[in-house]
C-alpha cells in the first residue's frame, strides 16, 4: 500500500515536472512567434507602439495556465524590439560648427554686399537713368526660376506719375484732400519701381512659387541696387492690391503688385555713418537646423 502511494506520488510527480516543461515549452514557442512577428515588422519600418501592443494582445489570448511566463516573454520581446528601434533611430542632432568655415565676409565682395546692405528710408534726388536700371535688371535675372517662366517684371514711375500713384492711394483709402493738396508719401524718392508677379499656369510651378520667384527678383534688385552705389526702400502696405492702385498699374485678375522700390542716391552724412556703424547682424542660429 505504501509502495503503492509512493508510487501514485511518484508518477504525480512526473505528471507535474511534464506539464510544468510543457508550460515553459509552449510559452518558449509563443514568445519566439512573438518575436517574429515583432522582428519582421520591425524590418518593415513598423516598431514601438505596434511592438508593445502585439505583446500584449498575445499575453492576453494566451492559456491562463501560460499567462505568467507568457506575459513576462512577451515583455522581453517588446522590450528588445523597443531597444532596436532607439538604436536605429537616434535622436536628432543640430548642425556640427565644430569645423571652421572658410568663408570671408569682409574679403568676399559679394558676400560684403549682403551682409552690409541696408534700406535706406531717405534717399538723395539722383537716380540711376533707365539704361542703369536695364542693367540692373539684366544682372538680376538670373534669379533661381522653376522652369525659366521669368514670372515678373517692374514698372518705372518718375516724375508726374508719382503724383497718379499717390491720387490712386487716395482714393482706395478714400481720402479726399483740400485743392492743390497732394499725397506726399511716393514724393519721398525721384524713382520707383514697382514690382509686379505675374504667373502663368504650369502644371508643375504652383502659383506660390512663381511668387516666391517674383520676391526673389526683389530681393536681388536691392541687392544689385546696393553694390552699384544707390540707395533703396521696399515699400508696400494694405493698399497696395487694391482696385484703384491695381488699375493705374494695369494688373491682370492674376497679378499680384508686390510693392515699389523707393530709389536715390546715399546722402554723404549716411555713408559716413555706414563706416562707423556697429548694428550687429542677427544671430544665424537661428535660421539654421537640421531634420
Amino acid at each position: 500500500m505504501g509502495e503503492l502511494m509512493g508510487g501514485h506520488k511518484k508518477d504525480k510527480g512526473k505528471k507535474s515536472a511534464h506539464k510544468k516543461h510543457k508550460r515553459t515549452t509552449d510559452a518558449g514557442d509563443a514568445c519566439e512567434v512573438t518575436k517574429d512577428r515583432v522582428r519582421a515588422h520591425f524590418l518593415d519600418g513598423n516598431t514601438g507602439p505596434w511592438a508593445k501592443n502585439l505583446a500584449a494582445q498575445d499575453a492576453q489570448t494566451a492559456r491562463s495556465a501560460q499567462s505568467e511566463n507568457y506575459a513576462d516573454l512577451a515583455e522581453d520581446a517588446a522590450a528588445s524590439a523597443s531597444d532596436r528601434t532607439a538604436a536605429v533611430t537616434p535622436s536628432r542632432r543640430g548642425p556640427d560648427y565644430s569645423v571652421p568655415s572658410s568663408i570671408d565676409i569682409v574679403a568676399d565682395p559679394v558676400l560684403h554686399a549682403l551682409s552690409t546692405r541696408r534700406s535706406i528710408s531717405k534717399v538723395d534726388p539722383e537716380t540711376p537713368n533707365d539704361s542703369d536700371l536695364l542693367e540692373i535688371i539684366r544682372s538680376i535675372s538670373s534669379v533661381a526660376d522653376h522652369k525659366s517662366l521669368r514670372p515678373w517684371r517692374f514698372l518705372i514711375i518718375r516724375g508726374h506719375d508719382r503724383h497718379r500713384l499717390g491720387d490712386a492711394l487716395d482714393e482706395a483709402a478714400g481720402v479726399v484732400r483740400k485743392p492743390g493738396e497732394t499725397n506726399t508719401k511716393p514724393l519721398r524718392a525721384e524713382l520707383l519701381l514697382a514690382l509686379v508677379s505675374s504667373p502663368v499656369t504650369h502644371d508643375k510651378v504652383p502659383e506660390w512659387e512663381q511668387h516666391a520667384t517674383a520676391a526673389g527678383a526683389g530681393h536681388l534688385l536691392e541687392l544689385a541696387l546696393w553694390q552699384a552705389g544707390w540707395g533703396v526702400m521696399w515699400r508696400s502696405g494694405t493698399l497696395t492690391n487694391t482696385e484703384p492702385v491695381r488699375r493705374l498699374h494695369r494688373l491682370a485678375d492674376h497679378e499680384l503688385l508686390m510693392g515699389w522700390f523707393y530709389i536715390g542716391a546715399v546722402s554723404e552724412r549716411y555713408r559716413q555713418r555706414l563706416t562707423t556703424s556697429t548694428r550687429p547682424l542677427p544671430k544665424p542660429e537661428q535660421f539654421l537646423d537640421t531634420l
